[in-house]
């Protein structure tokens, strides 16, 4: 139930915390800022870029990052060890942000292998055509791990080479937020579960890292830190996600349709006469046979993580204002509408398993990075996402249909070549406003984005050169 998002020092870094201006509009008042604009000269540039705005190209020559882990288990164990295989196993020639996509590369190839064996996500459970190995877990396991050792890494290759940019910071996050619905996936293979019939153990899987990951880039927004609790995400939550796919592969994945759980800890405060019993309400809830394993760790999840996001938005909305909760509307439309229309319609996920989640991948990124890029800028963040359009409409067409019984036009071809369609014209923008956006932002900070040895400025020939 973790975000896979770290503080990462391969962006200039601060041990102060700087702060969001406390007002919506955002007229970057702040003393200190002021005195920085003043002394830090304008861009010789003139290039008119698509995706900086002028004064976005100004202000990331002003960023600074602030951020901290305070897991014992980073402090610990993670963090030495990524320090140690940055000293002694990595060249110095070698980019932080090579060493994030290597890590996000693993990841990627463990999503393809469960793609292949799990197209819907549930063979491992029932048995598809093709019998699905246990050593797909075991990888998925070792892909994890590593992905979390080369994601603390990066951040450690960036002091130790003094490339440290703002760039190294949008690539590592947005690696970050790709990869938390990628892992999610996985874990719903690795837990057996059914889209069509496990639906809301479903979206809760996929929204809820999500949501988490998003909230705590929402908090950097204002509070200009990004400080990890002591059980996070990228160290526990991590370290916790593989163990489940360990477990899976050791034991299989019927162990997590089983009862043990809720037989040793639920079950004897079930109308319990002599001592503590659970209220009326939730007893009414159980089902007749128990509670399954996945679904008893799946609701342990949900009420820690709910109230440690209740929390911080609590404090975040005090400390800078109501206002500040417009930031939140995409992403609850975003959850709403990626739920209402497949809860009223469970056959539209079991035929578009994964284009539902290569389309949430796509809009949570596109959202996401918007709203980093424009922290890491100090530009207004716009919470009308332009990309949220058509699911927006896609749910309004099928309640419609579903419970009002006007739209007959959305049959099962139309609505699964929307999906798809949809899928594939918002990845090929998000790929777009990428590539256009690493291609202006090493232009503006004068770097390579995978070189750090050849200096911008000594070739003639940068469409050589990768950005």
């Amino acid at each position: 139930m973790m975000p896979n998002q770290r503080p990462n020092s391969s962006a200039p870094s601060t041990t102060a915390t700087t702060h969001k201006e406390e007002t919506e509009n955002q007229q970057h008042t702040n003393g200190t800022k002021q005195q920085q604009q003043q002394q830090q000269p304008p861009p010789t540039k003139t290039t008119n870029y698509y995706t900086l705005t002028p004064h976005a190209a100004t202000e990331i020559h002003n960023f600074k990052y602030s951020g901290a882990d305070l897991s014992l288990l980073y402090k610990y164990i993670l963090s030495p060890l990524a320090q140690f295989l940055v000293d002694y196993a990595t060249p110095i020639t070698v980019a932080p942000n090579t060493i994030t996509l290597f890590g996000f590369g693993w990841m990627m190839v463990s999503y393809c292998i469960i793609w292949y064996y799990c197209p819907n996500l549930n063979e491992a459970l029932e048995g598809g055509s093709v019998a699905v190995p246990g050593w797909i877990f075991l990888f998925n396991c070792i892909a994890m791990l590593v992905y979390q050792t080369l994601d603390n890494m990066d951040g450690k290759q960036a002091r130790r080479t003094g490339s440290s940019s703002p760039l190294g910071l949008l690539f590592d996050h947005g690696c970050d937020a790709a990869n938390s619905i990628i892992g999610s996936a996985n874990w719903i293979a690795a837990w057996g579960y059914t889209p069509s019939t496990d639906f809301l153990q479903c979206w809760v899987m996929i929204f809820f890292p999500m949501g988490i990951f998003y909230i705590s880039t929402w908090e950097e927004f204002f509070t200009g830190s990004l400080i990890l609790p002591i059980v996070n995400g990228p160290s526990e939550g991590l370290l916790f996600g593989a163990s489940l796919s360990l477990i899976t592969f050791l034991v299989g994945v019927k162990i997590w349709h089983g009862t043990e759980l809720y037989d040793a800890f639920v079950a004897p405060y079930v109308n319990n006469d002599d001592g503590f019993t659970l209220p009326g309400a939730i007893v009414e809830r159980i089902p007749s046979n128990g509670i399954r394993n996945n679904d008893l760790m799946l609701i342990g999840g949900v009420i820690f993580t709910s109230i440690a996001l209740t929390a911080l938005i609590i404090k975040v909305a005090r400390q800078y204002g109501a206002q500040t909760l417009r930031h939140m509307i995409p992403y609850f439309v975003f959850a709403i509408c990626t739920y209402v229309p497949f809860a009223l319609d469970t056959t539209i996920i079991e035929r578009n398993a994964r284009t539902y989640l290569h389309l949430s991948s796509v809009l949570f990124v596109e959202m996401v990075t918007q709203l980093m890029l424009d922290h890491v800028t100090e530009e207004k963040y716009n919470p009308y996402r332009v990309a949220l359009v058509p699911l927006v409409l896609f749910t309004f067409l099928i309640v419609g249909r579903e419970v009002m019984g006007v739209v007959d036009m959305m049959n099962d071809r139309v609505v699964d070549d929307y999906l798809l369609s949809y899928t594939v014209g918002v990845t090929v923008y998000l790929l777009c406003k990428i590539r256009i956006l690493i291609h202006e932002l090493c232009a503006e900070l004068n770097i390579w984005c995978f070189d750090i040895v050849t200096p911008r400025n000594a070739t003639t020939t940068p469409e050589k050169k990768v950005n």
